[in-house]
């Protein structure tokens, strides 16, 4: 019966995250006739970026490429998971369907994962079907301090670090495929290897070929995995008071270690990769401009479920309740280790606030619920004590249903935005919209005409679609792109139309460029109609009211 509810549950939360995905799909009747749907998840930018991984994979490639930067190099593992979805709807022959549906159905798949492992770890720790329910439902739903925003007659239920995604309860149910993935490794690995009683030679070689597969995936998660791991080997090490040293590292060390060692391949890999380009700029744009980040500000962002958590982890410590150790351990890892990156920056500190730290507070909550309830029967102590334990948890309930619910909202009201947008052209400058189709055209050109080893130029919105939509190369497009700042004002400079015909002669053939692609952003830069006219170089092979496409001459 217990299992029977929670599989119910992770469906109901499942489609609940999807909704807005399927509303946006049911308004595409509703677009003007001159734009071209698409169905972006999350932001375009970061969206296009993943696509582009899976068209290299459904293009045929075992390996990433960095697309959108036109420096040679040799393929790597990096965002290999994508690149491994995109062979897997190679016989799917359309890649305009091909790659974005792997993408959504990844997101599907990885979310209800995630949500199985949560209800998993929920009835491991909770025989009673009841509080199994509760801890679920609190870990799923936990949602930071209100911020009521008036909207016109109504008031919806705003949030801290809207920015930030993943922090949104309804979001990221069905986030990132990798970090849905990863997430899922995470709390497996941290359950699993967690206590000294689940820990065994045989189950550390299997829990560590899962580590691999996370330091794969999420490197970040593994390091926090092994992060949790160290904290509750020194707690152990602690609390068995008649132990020797050799015990200790016997149950609670070795195994654990063995993990490590089995995963450690997998840093050691991507620490090589991201001290050279392209791959170094992964690391690089986030040390150049770092997103603003504030402790309290996250602690906000994370609710009044980290009050009931940390009096959850305090009776977990009093009771010695050994089993829940690990959620502990990852509420623990989980702060210091933000904290820590704050003050050494070999990460930003964001990458941390992606372990699921909803989990273990709502886990946690649900315990000292239950705790309180257990201890307020034995002693006989007033009722009003074990009713209010079990308020707390429903009222917090009720508050990440409602921020649930606003949240689906806000995305609704950008979906109306959207459809309802007739400028500009394409999405730039903060504005999002659906793109024009004469753009999605002349972009379906490049990839039905040009050369599979085409180097484009254009701006950086153009060059975001090319690389997803075509699997072509640009010199420019994200903010992955090597030297990025400086190739994107040499881009807006070239069209300007200001630069002399022989100088950007000499850039078009040092940078190896074959076409030029010239659209509405690129117009934008300088005003010029007939780019040809100013660079004689220019050959035109594709030309609309909207695009038009050039060839640079031998």
């Amino acid at each position: 019966m217990k299992k029977w509810i929670l599989g119910l549950l992770c469906v109901v939360f499942l489609l609940a995250s999807l909704y807005p995905t399927i509303y946006e799909y049911t308004r595409m009747r509703d677009l003007s006739v001159n734009r071209s749907f698409e169905l972006v998840h999350n932001y375009i930018t970061d969206y296009n970026f993943y696509l582009s991984r899976i068209r290299e994979g459904w293009d045929g490639r075992w390996t990433a490429v960095e697309r959108y930067t036109s420096e040679p190099h040799q393929g790597s593992l990096i965002q290999e998971l994508y690149v491994l979805l995109g062979r897997m709807v190679r016989f799917i022959e359309n890649p305009d369907v091909a790659v974005p549906v792997s993408y959504h159905v990844a997101r599907i798949v990885f979310g209800f994962g995630t949500l199985v492992v949560t209800a998993y770890i929920a009835s491991t720790l909770f025989s009673a079907p009841f509080w199994a329910v509760l801890a679920l439902s609190l870990a799923v739903t936990a949602s930071g301090w209100p911020k009521f925003v008036p909207v016109n007659d109504t008031i919806r239920i705003g949030g801290y670090m809207p920015w930030w995604t993943v922090l949104d309860g309804l979001q990221r149910i069905t986030f990132l495929p990798h970090i849905l993935l990863g997430q899922m490794c995470m709390m497996y690995l941290i359950i699993a290897g967690g206590t000294t009683s689940s820990l065994t030679k045989y189950r550390s070689w299997i829990l560590g070929g899962v580590a691999l597969l996370l330091g794969l995936v999420f490197p970040p998660a593994l390091v926090f995995v092994l992060f949790v791991y160290g904290v509750l080997m020194v707690w152990e090490y602690m609390i068995k008071k008649n132990a020797t040293v050799l015990s200790w590292m016997k149950s609670s060390v070795w195994p654990r270690v063995l993990i490590g060692c089995i995963a450690l391949p997998s840093l050691l890999y991507f620490s090589y990769l991201f001290g050279q380009y392209p791959w170094k700029r992964l690391v690089e744009f986030d040390l150049l401009h770092p997103l603003p980040f504030s402790y309290g500000e996250y602690l906000k962002t994370i609710g009044p479920i980290l009050l009931t958590g940390i009096i959850g982890a305090f009776l977990v410590i009093k009771q010695k309740a050994t089993q829940w150790y690990p959620m502990v351990a990852w509420l623990v890892s989980n702060f210091v280790l933000i904290l820590f990156f704050q003050y050494v920056p070999l990460q930003h500190p964001l990458r941390f606030t992606e372990m699921a730290v909803h989990v273990p507070l709502g886990l946690l909550t649900a315990y000292a619920a239950y705790s309180i309830v257990t201890i307020t029967k034995k002693k006989r102590l007033t009722p009003y004590i074990g009713i209010t334990a079990l308020v707390i948890p429903f009222l917090l309930l009720v508050l990440g249903v409602l921020t649930m619910h606003s949240s689906w909202l806000w995305q609704k009201d950008f979906v109306d935005q959207k459809v309802a947008a007739g400028w500009p052209e394409i999405a730039m400058n903060n504005y999002i919209v659906y793109p024009a189709k004469g753009f999605i055209e002349a972009i379906s050109y490049i990839d039905d005409a040009l050369p599979k080893d085409a180097i484009m130029l254009s701006d950086m919105v153009a060059g975001n679609y090319i690389v997803a939509r075509t699997g072509r190369t640009v010199y420019v497009g994200h903010d992955n792109t090597v030297r990025r700042e400086e190739k994107e004002a040499q881009a807006k400079a070239f069209f300007s139309g200001t630069m002399d015909p022989k100088s950007a002669y000499q850039f078009m053939k040092t940078e190896r460029i074959s076409h030029v692609f010239f659209g509405p952003q690129e117009k934008e830069d300088g005003g010029v109609e007939a780019l040809g006219d100013v660079y004689p170089f220019l050959h035109t092979i594709y030309g609309t009211y909207t695009v038009t496409i050039y060839q640079v001459l031998p």
